[in-house]
């Protein structure tokens, strides 16, 4: 190859690697481990940005849990980062349920690292780089 040639596909798979990654449709896989099979429903939201952080979702599902890790493709995503909430909803009254001093008593999780504070943007929030995102829920 010529230099020219070598130059122009050099640029050609710069430009390929800066450009939309692989989940460019808005799509990412989701596995969710520590789901009590075959009780309730499992809930997930997923948030793109700090403003939206709990209040509104740019996507939700709801299903039934049926196996103690569920693989879930989550779509409708934007952006570089995604932060997601999850319960499974064991009573199916579609709350996340809490004893009398507030702690969930139901099992919970998010993306990133919640910590013993609950979801928070910048602890929840992951790369949307086209890696599976991997929830564990509290038991």
């Amino acid at each position: 190859m010529s230099r020219h040639e070598l130059s122009t596909l050099a640029l050609a798979l710069t430009l390929a690697a800066n450009s939309a990654p692989t989940w460019a449709q808005g799509c990412v896989a989701v596995e969710v481990h520590n789901v009590q099979a075959r009780q309730g429903h499992l809930m997930l939201s997923a948030f793109v940005d700090a403003e939206s952080f709990n209040k509104a979702p740019v996507t939700a599902i709801r299903t039934l849990a049926t196996e103690s890790v569920m693989k879930l493709q989550v779509c409708g995503l934007s952006g570089s980062e995604v932060a997601l909430t999850l319960f499974q909803d064991l009573d199916s009254d579609g709350k996340l349920s809490r004893n009398l001093l507030g702690v969930p008593s139901e099992p919970w999780g998010a993306s990133g690292t919640p910590g013993f504070t609950g979801p928070q943007w910048e602890t929840s929030k992951v790369p949307l780089n086209g890696s599976a995102i991997v929830v564990r829920l509290s038991q």
